[in-house]
């Protein structure tokens, strides 16, 4: 009698169990239950996200995301986190989401949902000031070219990027070193201490260089532009594919965006960050 009351007790602990797991709320409704909404950055990658004179992180993707959070009516928690454990997923709610410029690749996929593309910016060589004989992409052949660690950049120059929706199309040269970095600020540090100090050349994103030159970094940030953009990011918003019940948080997200679209608040953070619309159009 005692044998079958435990095996019944069990078989209904299951049944709960799995209904539980089963009715289990989603992504969003956590998030809107919380009340808060907890977003990965890099508080070192201007314009997009940095540190302002005030202590308090600034940018463009700061923008975006509280506003994303506004029109979701949460808060916004930031929480730095090293890139390379964004883009692998496996979050384990640790944060909700990434908005940190992200551009959807094959092998991102494979962790990550992404949402439509809130904004692109293009890929761009630059090298010291003071150098007279790299004086087109071709020179960069057999140098050594900085880069932040799996960006798009790092894939780029390895000659294994894989766009979503886009052919990508490699210079006919390989780099003879390429040093990778954190960030793409430490990258352009590096180069900023002098020519072929520890870097010949850099490639990161146009905007990053105008703001690193802007700014200032290092010794007065000599640096300069080297051809054309080498391809164009679209950047989404990332989601954690290993989160269960996350695509309706997916969905309320592309809504939010679209309408950011459609009454200009992109187009107007774009402005207030880059000086130039970034948008792509829909």
């Amino acid at each position: 009698m005692k044998k079958f009351l435990f095996l019944g007790l069990l078989i209904v602990s299951f049944v709960f169990v799995g209904a539980g797991s089963a009715f289990a709320g989603s992504v969003l409704d956590e998030i809107i239950a919380a009340g808060v909404m907890k977003v990965s950055t890099d508080a070192n990658y201007a314009p997009q996200s940095f540190i302002n004179d005030k202590g308090e992180l600034e940018g463009f993707d700061i923008s975006v995301a509280k506003e994303v959070g506004k029109r979701l009516g949460v808060k916004v928690k930031f929480i730095t986190v090293d890139w390379d454990l964004i883009t692998a997923g496996k979050w384990g709610k640790r944060w909700d989401l990434s908005i940190g410029s992200m551009t959807p690749t094959k092998e991102r996929m494979n962790a990550l949902y992404f949402t439509m593309p809130y904004y692109s910016t293009p890929a761009q060589f630059v090298v010291h000031k003071s150098n007279t004989t790299i004086k087109s992409l071709k020179d960069l052949a057999g140098k050594n070219i900085g880069v932040a660690t799996e960006t798009t950049y790092d894939r780029y120059l390895h000659r294994d990027l894989e766009l979503v929706g886009v052919k990508v199309k490699y210079q006919d040269w390989k780099a003879g070193k390429i040093t990778t970095y954190p960030t793409d600020a430490n990258a352009i540090e590096d180069l900023a201490l002098g020519d072929g100090v520890r870097l010949d050349g850099v490639l990161t994103a146009k905007a990053t260089v105008f703001q690193a030159i802007k700014s200032g970094c290092g010794d007065g940030c000599p640096l300069k532009m080297l051809g054309g953009p080498v391809f164009y990011d679209r950047l989404s918003v990332a989601l954690d594919k290993s989160r269960p019940n996350s695509e309706s948080f997916l969905k309320k997200l592309n809504k939010i965006l679209s309408s950011m679209y459609k009454d200009g608040k992109l187009v107007e953070l774009s402005m207030h960050f880059y000086g130039t619309n970034l948008i792509p159009e829909l």
